[in-house]
């Protein structure tokens, strides 16, 4: 099937796995049929995405996202629909007791007692000081694209695509036509593929009142302003009044940028292509030191002293075939290097505390090494944890989040103790 990209839809067609093709006896009439799924989007309107915040009673843990810990709470994203509020006054007996119903969400920060989340296209603020009766307090409209799937994006006087509806449609056409666009009512189709005959062919870093957030994040607070990752820029909030930030303009980044990382006067962006640095001294004007480059591929990255982490793993969109963790020195931050390049089966997200490197290595479970001397790393252990995938680490506590559910353990004695487990709802 040949990949297409277009910049507007209203109905999206992607190819059936099975093409029927059928041939007249009659020399002269020739047909054949192409049969194709049919996927049309379900919008939400502006008035629906833009009332729709509450807080509801607690709900299993489903299509779980990132992760955010601000003491005694874990907030953790469901994908598109929210953030699921964990009370963890006690880690061995942490309580789900509410959800935040936000459509569209995936990233949040936190600054005192205001969330900070995204909402398919705008960014809002929400009281959290009582986090089971969340209320929203602020909303910047259109603060973010449109998303786009597989290079489609909806109409954007419609609202926000929701969902999808799928079904099955056929066309026909004499023999002689090659596998043609297809036009449906508000729509497109790819091109179609038959089989069979002669006619078979195919067309072709924290203080007091932040959190702790996992390193797949995209929004951060520094120095009382709140930084977002969108397209291709780095927005700028200023949150010295937390509950009404003040939109201060955007940092051109370039395309691919991924993952974003505070650590001390500096912030670290993930892209597919490598680590970028920009200097944080003045919060209002980041400005660009340097970029490390690697492979292509995914990764988030963290930093401890003189040195950063990233991992690159292969079976995703950046479309490569690496599974490496990458030490990156960055004593001189105006000239970082790969100082050493680690093997390993599908790195994930990562966390440092001191000279403890916590690694999620897909279905291999968390791998956890000695740091002490990054450039050579030594393996301590392998915790056999489902399909992990982030983790913080902070003084001694882990939260782990895997496939199969939320894990918190205690390393504060130098050994791994686990404290308690949350199941992921289906897993």
């Amino acid at each position: 099937m040949t990949t297409l990209s277009f910049r507007s839809l209203q109905v999206a067609v992607i190819l059936s796995a099975m093409s029927v093709l059928l041939t007249s006896c009659l020399k002269d009439d020739c047909r054949q049929f192409y049969t194709y799924k049919l996927y049309k989007p379900v919008y939400m309107s502006y008035d629906q995405l833009r009332t729709a915040v509450n807080t509801q009673p607690a709900t299993d843990l489903k299509n779980v996202g990132k992760v955010y810990y601000l003491a005694p709470f874990i907030l953790i994203n469901e994908v598109d629909k929210g953030i699921h509020v964990i009370d963890n006054t006690n880690p061995s007996a942490p309580q789900n007791v509410a959800f935040i119903n936000i459509p569209g969400n995936l990233d949040m920060a936190v600054k005192d007692h205001i969330l900070y989340a995204d909402s398919y296209v705008d960014l809002l603020a929400i009281d959290i000081s009582d986090p089971t009766h969340a209320r929203e307090v602020w909303r910047d409209h259109n603060e973010f694209e449109q998303r786009s799937y597989n290079g489609w994006t909806g109409d954007a006087s419609k609202g926000v695509i929701i969902d999808w509806v799928e079904s099955d449609s056929t066309i026909e056409s004499d023999c002689t036509t090659p596998s043609p666009w297809v036009f449906f009512e508000d729509g497109l189709a790819l091109n179609g593929t038959n089989t069979g005959g002669n006619s078979g062919s195919t067309s072709t870093g924290s203080s007091p009142g932040i959190g702790i957030a996992g390193s797949t994040m995209r929004f951060t607070v520094s120095n009382d302003y709140l930084y977002c990752l969108n397209t291709s820029a780095l927005n700028l909030y200023d949150v010295s009044n937390a509950s009404t930030p003040v939109n201060s303009g955007s940092v051109f980044t370039g395309w691919g940028i991924e993952t974003l990382f505070p650590y001390e006067n500096k912030l670290f962006i993930g892209t597919t292509t490598g680590v970028s640095i920009y200097d944080n001294s003045i919060p209002a004007a980041p400005t660009f030191l340097s970029t490390v480059s690697h492979v292509t591929g995914c990764d988030p990255v963290v930093v401890e002293d003189n040195y950063a982490y990233a991992t690159i793993h292969s079976g995703n969109f950046c479309g490569q075939s690496f599974n490496e963790l990458n030490v990156i020195d960055i004593s001189n931050p105006s000239s970082p290097f790969i100082s050493k390049t680690f093997s390993l089966f599908s790195p994930r997200g990562l966390a440092i505390d001191g000279n403890k490197l916590f690694v999620c290595d897909d279905n291999q479970g968390l791998q956890i090494f000695d740091a002490s001397n990054p450039v050579e790393l030594a393996n301590l252990t392998t915790v056999s944890a489902g399909t992990t995938q982030d983790v913080i680490a902070y003084a001694g506590w882990l939260l782990l989040i895997s496939k199969e559910g939320i894990y918190q353990f205690d390393y504060s004695t130098g050994s791994l103790s686990q404290l308690s487990f949350i199941a992921i709802a289906g897993n």
